[in-house]
C-alpha cells in the first residue's frame, strides 16, 4: 500500500509538472505578444510625444499641412485657367436664340457667359456668327457692373486702334465718315470718363495677354477687332 501510495503521488507529480510546462508555454507565449504590443504602443506614443518644452510636434506638424495645403491650391488655381471650347460657346448662344423664340430647354452659365465676353474679340474663339448672336444675347443683359466693365474696355480697345492707326504708316480702311467721328468722339468721351479710374479690377494676366496678342495681329485683325469694340460701345451705350 505504501509503494502503491508513493507510485501514485509520482504520476501526479509527473502530471502537474507537464501542466505547468503547457502552462509556461502559453504564458511565454503571452508575453511574447505584450512585448510586440507594447513596442507598438510606444512608437504611437512618440509620434504625440512632446519635446523638452512641452510642445506637441505632431500636432504642430498636422496643422502646419493644413495651414500650407490652402495656399498651394490657391497658387496652382492661379496658375490654371480652365480652357473652353469655342464650339461649346457657340451651342449655349444657339440654344439660348432657341429658347427665346420657342422657350425649349436653356440654363443660365455664368462661367460660360464671362468666357464669352472676356473673348468676344477674338475672331478665332468667337466668329462672326457667333458674336452676332452674342450681340443680341448682351442686349438683355441687366448687370450695370459687367455693362460698365464691358464700356470700359470697349472704349479701350477703340482707342488703342486709333492710336495705332495713326502712328502706322499705311492707311487702314481709310474711313472717315461723319458717323465714325461721332463714334470715335463717344469712345473717346468714354474712355476719358471711365479711364481715370482703372481698368476696372482686370486681371493683370489678362492684360498681359491681351497685349501680346494684340502686337502678333495683322491689320486686318486689327481692324476687325477695332469694329467688334464700336459695336459693343453702340450696345453699352444705348439707355
Amino acid at each position: 500500500r505504501t509503494t502503491a501510495t508513493i507510485q501514485e503521488m509520482a504520476a501526479n507529480k509527473s502530471k502537474a509538472t507537464k501542466k505547468k510546462k503547457r502552462i509556461s508555454k502559453h504564458v511565454l507565449k503571452a508575453n511574447a505578444e505584450r512585448a510586440k504590443q507594447a513596442i507598438i504602443n510606444g512608437s504611437k506614443g512618440n509620434d504625440n510625444e512632446s519635446n523638452d518644452n512641452g510642445v506637441d510636434l505632431a500636432g504642430l506638424q498636422k496643422n502646419n499641412t493644413k495651414a500650407t495645403t490652402p495656399k498651394k491650391k490657391i497658387a496652382s488655381k492661379k496658375r490654371s485657367k480652365h480652357v473652353k471650347d469655342p464650339s461649346e460657346a457657340s451651342t449655349y448662344l444657339k440654344l439660348w436664340e432657341q429658347h427665346k423664340k420657342h422657350g425649349t430647354d436653356w440654363k443660365f452659365n455664368k462661367n460660360t457667359q464671362s468666357w464669352l465676353i472676356r473673348h468676344m474679340y477674338e475672331s478665332d474663339k468667337v466668329a462672326k456668327a457667333t458674336f452676332s448672336l452674342l450681340l443680341e444675347y448682351l442686349s438683355g443683359l441687366e448687370g450695370d457692373v459687367t455693362k460698365k466693365r464691358m464700356r470700359t474696355d470697349a472704349s479701350r480697345r477703340a482707342l488703342r486702334y486709333k492710336e495705332y492707326e495713326k502712328t502706322n504708316a499705311s492707311d487702314v480702311g481709310n474711313e472717315n465718315t461723319t458717323t465714325q467721328k461721332n463714334e470715335e468722339g463717344a469712345a473717346s468721351n468714354t474712355a476719358a470718363d471711365e479711364g481715370s479710374n482703372g481698368k476696372d479690377n482686370r486681371d493683370t494676366d489678362e492684360d498681359i495677354d491681351d497685349a501680346t496678342r494684340w502686337k502678333e495681329l495683322d491689320d486686318h485683325d486689327k481692324r476687325k477687332g477695332y469694329k467688334r469694340a464700336r459695336k459693343i460701345l453702340e450696345l453699352v451705350t444705348v439707355a
